[in-house]
């Protein structure tokens, strides 16, 4: 069996953009709360963490042959990223150092989302993606992350994400970006145990 490839190719923002183009999507492996406060719009919020949770979040939650392309993190061996994603079966085209700013300077402001903390929702479409701790809403549509890439075009907008820990709402903010969903608002409702 051939070892995972270990090294990266580094992307300028205009050769990532132009990927982005024609399929690749922008990975985020910032935190939550980074991504929430400002990312590339559509890009998917994968936060990272050393072990077998980012990779496998991925591989579950976005088609294999969706090319991949990371947006450095500065505190993360950007080799072990690529080569943990690509272990699963993706193809990650690069890594673009300094990537949100380098966005920004080529395309303008990036997207922000909206969080609101308990309390009651804004109005729109409950979205419940499945997002641990988050609390069963009623009336709230129940589609799953692994399912929502291919689903995000039949909700409808304004989209209202119920979100528990976060990380699996925060990727349904960028599956529904891509899928032109606006506006999107995050909505920690408050934190308990599904039945």
């Amino acid at each position: 069996m051939p070892l995972a490839n270990t090294t990266f190719r580094s992307l300028t923002s205009e050769d990532a953009s132009a990927h982005v183009g024609v399929g690749a999507v922008y990975i985020d492996i910032r935190t939550v709360p980074e991504y929430l406060d400002v990312h590339v719009p559509g890009s998917i919020c994968l936060q990272y963490e050393f072990g077998p949770g980012f990779p496998v979040r991925a591989r579950d939650c976005i088609p294999l042959e969706v090319p991949l392309i990371l947006l450095d993190r500065p505190d993360v061996d950007m080799s072990f990223a690529t080569a943990s994603l690509r272990g699963k079966g993706f193809a990650v085209l690069g890594v673009v150092e300094d990537g949100l700013n380098a966005w920004a300077r080529s395309h303008g402001t990036p997207a922000s989302t909206e969080v609101y903390e308990g309390g009651s929702p804004p109005s729109g479409t409950l979205l419940d993606v499945g997002d641990p701790q988050a609390p069963a809403v009623e009336g709230a549509t129940r589609l799953s992350i692994e399912r929502l890439w291919n689903r995000a075009p039949e909700i409808a907008q304004p989209v209202v994400i119920v979100a528990g820990r976060g990380v699996r709402a925060a990727m349904a903010v960028g599956m529904l970006e891509r899928a032109g969903k606006s506006p999107l608002f995050f909505w920690r409702a408050g934190r308990r145990k599904r039945a």
